[in-house]
């Protein structure tokens, strides 16, 4: 008979607690769970806190952006009402301008007799 069929209940007994031994030493303890979860519990609020500073500055950014095109609209309306200005006092020149060349001219004498 072989080596096996003699022995062979002690080789399963062998075997139960061989494989017992490495089905237990590849358990995780609670303690090795749980600093596990708290490393990651960590990085998940730093991350967490990252983005909420991303978001505030973000909106801080947008609300200047904001505050930037009110200013450039009204900026925009006072030079439209400069330009409208200054076309009136362009008109009013063009309108004086003839008045001015007749001053300039002095009065025409007509000789007498």
């Amino acid at each position: 008979m072989s080596w096996l069929k003699n022995h062979a209940a002690s080789a399963r007994a062998i075997a139960i607690v061989a494989l017992g031994g490495l089905a237990l030493g590849a358990c995780a303890t609670n303690q090795y769970v749980d600093e596990r979860i708290a490393m990651v519990n960590s990085r998940i609020d730093q991350t967490d806190a990252r983005v909420t500073a991303a978001a505030q500055r973000a909106d801080a950014a947008n609300s200047a952006a904001q505050g930037a095109a009110s200013d450039a609209r009204a900026a925009n309306t006072a030079a439209q009402s400069a330009a409208t200005d200054a076309r009136t006092a362009n008109q009013r020149v063009d309108q004086l301008g003839g008045r001015v060349d007749t001053m300039e001219r002095g009065p025409t004498r007509t000789p007498r007799g």
